[in-house]
């Protein structure tokens, strides 16, 4: 009796085991490294980057396949819909595997469609749990999709390269949880990198085919959520930094005495924001802690003394503030877009102020004053103090 209860205890045991009846095999699914979102029309464009596992192998191994050319490791996929799931619906009515945006890295979003409006797009992103929310975002000069086709010589997918160029270009990318959290932040608004196809080499180098690579040249600004304009020039590196966004960053600073130009690299550096206030006049204070090295002299001044050092600080110092100034200008006046989060910053160190100013913050943001206060310190100069290969009665003393 005791053996036939055990076996009935065993049976109904079973009976809760699921096993593998919704098991997926891999080679029946389609990994999703990358998408793209453009406008086209009134309709959405989606086009998925998909990696081909076949073609992943060594150096040896032979790509193609999966409707590719020559040895890409990938190939795209492209459909339009009323909404960004209804494309991807349309590209996964067309695909024998399953689509699984699991591992997708990166997010472009088209010029047109983020002129439009971008929040609209970012439900399907949440509602989905398959969907990563740490995928990192950015905007693309004209159609995205153009830009995820590009070579990546250094990577084997386009959306690799675009992922290590916005590690590269900030601390802290911005990720689509980020993007919704900036979205729905008071006082801040929301600044995405900017990507380019530029030209690789001049014409005249090489072979006649055109090589252009991917680079981040600008930054893509923000109203509420549609896209107003993009800063490009030398001033989106002190913009970043400004933002305590900027993991190095060069200065060419103009010879103290003399012709040519010192090249310093700040591989660390803190910012902080200090607001004073008085009634409704507001002022901004950067404070900017930075600490690098010289990476080129190409002027005919000594380095190593302490007076020589400190001058050099003093015009490395300078130079940063212009910039800065420059990329605010262009900020307040033309964009008025604070991607800076002064109205944040307010609202965190002050509320009460906050309070006063939420309502009007759009007119009160063109006159906050900014001062810009710089601490630096230039520790290392290189293994020489003179500039290398210039005779000594050449060089500045002083």
């Amino acid at each position: 009796m005791k053996k036939i209860r055990a076996a009935g205890l065993l049976l109904s045991v079973s009976v809760a085991l699921t096993g593998c009846w919704d098991r997926t095999e891999i080679n029946d699914v389609a990994f999703v490294i990358g998408s793209c979102v453009d406008k086209e029309g009134d309709q959405v464009r989606s086009t998925l980057q998909i990696a081909l596992p076949g073609s992943l192998g060594g150096s040896g191994s032979e790509g193609g396949g999966g409707g590719t050319a020559g040895n890409k490791k990938y190939y795209l996929e492209s459909k339009k819909g009323i909404t960004l799931r209804n494309s991807n619906l349309q590209i996964q009515a067309g695909n024998s595997r399953r689509l699984s945006f699991a591992h997708r890295r990166t997010l472009l979003v088209g010029e047109e469609f983020a002129k439009g409006g971008i929040s609209e797009m970012l439900d399907q992103f949440a509602r989905i749990p398959q969907n990563r929310l740490s995928s990192l975002v950015a905007i693309t000069e004209g159609p995205a999709y153009k830009i995820m086709d590009a070579a990546a010589p250094m990577e084997q997918f386009p959306s690799e390269m675009i992922r290590e160029l916005m590690n590269e270009f900030t601390k802290t990318p911005v990720t689509l949880k980020v993007l919704a959290n900036d979205l729905l932040t008071t006082g801040v608004d929301v600044v995405l990198p900017y990507i380019s196809l530029q030209q690789a080499v001049p014409d005249n180098i090489g072979d006649q085919n055109e090589k252009k690579n991917i680079q981040i040249t600008g930054l893509a600004l923000f109203k509420d959520d549609r896209l107003v304009g993009v800063m490009k020039g030398p001033e989106i590196k002190m913009i970043n930094l400004a933002m305590n966004q900027s993991t190095t960053y060069d200065v060419a600073v103009p010879s103290p005495s003399g012709k040519g130009y010192i090249t310093i690299t700040f591989i660390e550096n803190l910012v902080t924001l200090r607001p004073v206030i008085h009634g409704d006049n507001i002022t901004m204070h950067i404070d900017i802690l930075a600490k690098g090295g010289v990476i080129e002299n190409n002027s005919n001044y000594i380095l190593g003394d302490e007076k020589h050092m400190n001058r050099l600080e003093q015009e490395a110092s300078k130079e940063i503030i212009a910039q800065i100034k420059t990329g605010l200008h262009k900020l307040q006046d033309q964009y008025h877009t604070d991607i800076l989060g002064f109205g944040r910053t307010i609202h965190q160190k002050n509320p009460k102020a906050w309070d006063r100013f939420k309502d009007r913050w759009d007119e009160l943001y063109p006159n906050v004053k900014v001062v810009v206060n710089t601490n630096l310190h230039i520790e290392n100069i290189g293994a020489v103090n003179k500039p290398f290969g210039r005779k000594d009665v050449k060089l500045k003393h002083d």
